[in-house]
């Protein structure tokens, strides 16, 4: 009777861990992105990419990497708020992969 009931528990535990959903993935935010060709110079916390003008999040990866990019060079910017938000922040920029 033991083995039996023991059985039905590895059973359970292996199911368990079989079927479980990703719980971090199911909850995870997506952030918008913005790629476009750098428009302005950056500098004191702003870049305008594609003609409009965004604020770089203070002490991000973008922050310490706004000077290294120049006019025309096509970028990918993480923002850190929705889609369409009234001021949103960039947190990552990288050069776009096809330029």
């Amino acid at each position: 009777m033991k083995l039996a009931k023991l059985s039905v528990v590895v059973g359970a535990f292996a199911l368990a861990i079989g079927i479980t959903p990703n719980v971090g993935w199911s909850t995870r935010a997506y952030a918008a992105m913005v790629t476009g060709q750098v428009t302005a110079t950056p500098g004191n916390g702003e870049i305008e990419i594609a003609h409009h003008l965004y604020h770089v999040m203070a002490g991000s990866t973008a922050a310490k990497a706004l000077g290294t990019f120049y006019v025309g060079e096509n970028v990918d910017a993480v923002l850190d708020g929705p889609p369409g938000s009234a001021n949103p922040e960039i947190v990552t920029l990288t050069i776009h992969p096809a330029s």
